[in-house]
């Protein structure tokens, strides 16, 4: 763990808080390049190579069979498939407010207006590894779903070789029935250009690890990305009146998720931070994954000092934290100044673990800074805008005028004779 003074920190103190380490695709760029070029060149045969190579993928089939997909909630405990559910129906709640609209009006010139279509066909990463990312199938396919996307392949390695049924439940109540046991680089690439048995998907979403990052970068000219996802994160502004151990415990949270994960306190409190220090240690002495919070919780827990709120609230807006929760007497208070963040969980009770899960907000997010740009994974994601115009003979004389003006200020003499063709045609 790390302790700080914000007012006494030295600059280079400071940057390497504000910094993030482990999202730097450099080498893993070298790797996925000649893997997305043999799938390119290979389709199937390439795939069913690299997958069982870096997979484990067993037999030779690269699609899950849609029947093992539609049973798999009779393989899970009920109380799991309760839950997902739950979470489900609250994902879909939330959801189903993000409304973009077409729209149309007409002017002295004409009509304009915009057409909203969804994505015909999308690709949905779900990691694989230590863990079985069951809500990373719902954050995904819901909001697809709700935006109206027809199709939507999910690829993933699971483990060992073989797609849990944990995922493929959460997939078919989501009425997802395509799911490929691939992941990696090798998946991305893939969905990216399509082979015999994955067809080519218009954009890819999902979070992954180093490899899938740096391939989502290699595709991203020919097949649209959400945006790449670093090691989890999560700042916490606290005061006096916070609680040390529920600060802890979802520190805790964000830090069993990867060795290089990062969770950051910020208290204008000295007591809140020595007990929230203390709460921590007492949590790591006893809990699971004890090898990768060994790791993270070394340099990625971090301890930083402010003198005010105002303060607190200026650092977290800098640092552009992937969770922020506010833990003090007066959260909305501080929630009125927050400009950067991925997601909030305003109030004591408000655990990024509700919001991970069930709240119905999204978990697929922005880090390393990114969501002072970037906004949570959405129905807007799986949308995309038309623009249109009608331009009437009398909008065209009128336009003219001021488009042939433009055009030449730029120097394109064919930008002008369009506009000024239109404008004598008008006259007629």
């Amino acid at each position: 763990m790390l302790s700080y003074d914000l007012s006494k920190m030295s600059e280079a103190q400071l940057k390497g808080v504000m910094t993030r380490a482990g999202v730097d695709v450099t080498d893993a760029m070298v790797k996925a390049e000649p893997i997305i070029q043999e799938v390119m060149m290979g389709g199937d045969k390439a795939v069913l190579r690299l997958a069982k190579e870096f997979d484990k993928l067993k037999g030779n089939k690269l699609t899950v069979p849609e029947e093992r997909v539609r049973s798999a909630k009779n393989r899970v405990s009920k109380d799991l498939m309760n839950a997902l559910a739950v979470s489900k129906n609250r994902i879909g709640a939330f959801h189903e407010k993000q409304d973009l609209r077409p729209f149309e009006y007409k002017d002295e010139c004409g009509m304009m207006g915009q057409r909203v279509l969804p994505l015909r066909r999308v690709g949905v990463y779900v990691p694989g590894g230590s863990a079985d990312y069951v809500s990373s199938v719902l954050m995904a396919c819901i909001p697809a779903r709700i935006a109206g996307v027809h199709e939507i392949a999910i690829c993933t390695p699971g483990r060992g070789g073989e797609v849990p049924d944990s995922i493929l439940a959460a997939a078919d109540l989501c009425g997802v029935y395509e799911v490929h046991p691939v992941g990696g680089a090798q998946a991305i690439a893939a969905m990216a250009y399509g082979t015999e048995s994955i067809r080519k998907v218009q954009k890819i979403v999902g979070p992954g690890g180093a490899l899938v990052s740096a391939a989502k970068l290699l595709v991203r000219n020919d097949c649209e990305i959400d945006f790449l996802a670093g090691p989890s994160e999560i700042l916490v502004i606290a005061d006096q009146k916070a609680s040390p151990e529920m600060i802890a415990s979802d520190m805790l949270a964000q830090l069993e998720h990867d060795p290089l994960a990062r969770a950051i306190c910020i208290s204008d409190s000295k007591n809140l931070i020595a007990d929230t220090m203390f709460a921590l240690k007492k949590l790591l002495e006893k809990a699971a994954r004890s090898e990768i919070l060994g790791a993270s919780s070394e340099e990625g827990a971090i301890f930083v000092q402010v003198k005010d709120l105002r303060h607190a609230t200026d650092f977290s807006n800098s640092y552009a934290p992937e969770h922020l929760l506010i833990d003090t007497y007066e959260p909305w208070k501080v929630f009125a100044r927050v400009e950067n963040a991925g997601s909030v969980f305003v109030g004591r009770y408000s655990s990024v673990v509700f919001g991970d899960y069930c709240t119905g907000t999204n978990h697929i997010l922005p880090t390393k800074g990114a969501a002072s740009m970037k906004s949570a994974l959405s129905v807007y994601d799986f949308l995309k805008i038309i623009p249109y115009q009608s331009v009437t003979a009398e909008g065209a004389h009128e336009l003219a005028e001021y488009a042939e003006v433009i055009a030449k200020a730029e120097g394109l003499d064919a930008h002008a004779n369009a506009a000024k063709i239109r404008r004598r045609k008008g006259n007629r």
